[in-house]
């Protein structure tokens, strides 16, 4: 190796949750080489499949990979993909850092399975050409016909550079992990403790249609605050409602934690309070809650956050020219858990994840069509709205 030179080799996954097995390929790539550092990078996967609660949002991911590496040695976190809104490439993330970090010599830890199939991934012969692909197999697997042949393809094919380190099996993977967990039954050891704490903590891996109140907070990670403003809000409106508040405010967070734009926080509280409004005396009213809801947050309940006040006065009709956390609140009232009558809802959740400007669009537009069927009164606003986003959806 060239003293000049650092060699990072990069262990990749959702890590939905990390568990024992990838650390152990991380202690593998480090018995093998004489690496400077190991990355542990959590993949930015859309946080569509976080909906219901089966899976963990972005930022609950990332907390864990910390927690499992917290003081091993040569052990980094990463969070280069996860903090790219959208979905991620592995060519386009080991490209960019090859670009940004020209005197690193990267390494890509995959397994046996991985290799297989990476013919089928998105651009293999940029991966190939932009690191050296480390394969943990078995012995058995390692000398195996059949891998021996898919690294002779691709090495003739893309010219990749592929070594083997040793691997003795490690019978897991996330799914089992999340599976027995959810039922009771993990077998202890799998994961880190201090992993295991942090899912048992947030109540992870649980349907939210059966978390409390309490346990939705939790999962959120709300502080004083918010279970300050919770109580209030249970004495305002009814126990439907504020569950409804709760699902806002949990698609809030995971809206701006998949565009991270947005502090988590300023989601948290607005989607909390987006309908704090709705009292007995606007409870019927679509268009006088929102406004009357931004002045209650400031009198009532002392936010002081203009963003904030200004993202519950718009959730209802929205407004030309929102900023993120406007339109952030704005479809999270739509599209929100525990919702199930909306117009086209997962459709609508699925665009959601891939572009906010056509997220508020299609919402307007359902929304329009909606009212309109019913004859019933359209804002202006609502007009307004649907037309700026479909310019701007064209214009990009």
């Amino acid at each position: 190796m060239n003293k000049t030179e650092k060699h990072i080799a990069v262990v990749g996954g959702t890590f939905d949750p990390i568990h024992g097995g990838h650390l152990r390929l991380g202690q593998g790539a480090l018995g093998a080489l004489h690496l400077d550092e190991v990355w542990f990078m959590p993949s930015g996967s859309n946080n569509y499949r976080s909906l219901t609660g089966l899976r963990a949002e972005k930022y609950h991911r990332e907390a864990m990979v910390r927690l499992a590496i917290e003081g091993q040695d040569k052990f980094r976190f990463s969070d280069w993909e996860c903090a790219q809104p959208g979905s991620t490439y592995t060519s386009k993330t080991f490209a960019q850092l090859n670009a940004t970090f020209p005197e690193v010599v990267w390494y890509y830890v995959v397994g046996a399975d991985t290799l297989n199939s990476l013919k089928y991934w998105e651009e293999p012969e940029l991966i190939c050409n932009s690191v050296i692909l480390l394969v943990a197999g078995r012995q058995e697997q390692v000398s195996s016909d059949s891998l021996q042949q898919t690294a002779g393809a691709l090495r003739e094919r893309y010219g990749a550079d592929i070594r083997f380190i040793p691997w003795n099996d490690y019978p897991i993977s996330s799914t089992k992990v999340r599976r027995d967990h959810g039922t009771g039954s993990l077998e202890p050891g799998l994961v880190p403790p201090e992993v295991l704490d942090y899912m048992k903590r947030h109540h992870l891996y649980r349907p939210l249609q059966e978390l409390s109140d309490r346990e939705l907070l939790e999962r959120a990670g709300a502080g004083p605050l918010e279970y300050e403003c919770y109580e209030r809000l249970t004495t305002l409106l009814t126990p439907r409602r504020v569950k409804h508040c709760l699902g806002v405010m949990h698609m809030a967070m995971l809206l701006a934690d998949a565009y991270r734009n947005v502090p988590l926080e300023k989601a948290r509280l607005a989607g909390l309070l987006h309908d704090c409004g709705r009292t007995e005396n606007n409870a019927h009213n679509a268009l006088a809650h929102a406004p009357a809801g931004a002045r209650m947050a400031k009198q009532l309940f002392g936010v002081s956050d203009e963003e904030i006040l200004s993202a519950i006065r718009w959730h209802t009709t929205g407004r030309p020219g929102m900023t993120e956390l406007e339109k952030i609140v704005y479809v999270a009232d739509y599209i929100e858990p525990f919702r199930s009558h909306m117009v086209n809802l997962d459709k609508a959740r699925r665009i959601a994840y891939t572009d906010l400007n056509h997220a508020v669009s299609f919402m307007a537009e359902n929304t329009f069509r909606y009212l309109e069927s019913r004859e019933e009164d359209i804002d202006p606003v609502t007009l307004e709205v649907m037309e700026y986003y479909k310019v701007q959806k064209e214009f990009l």
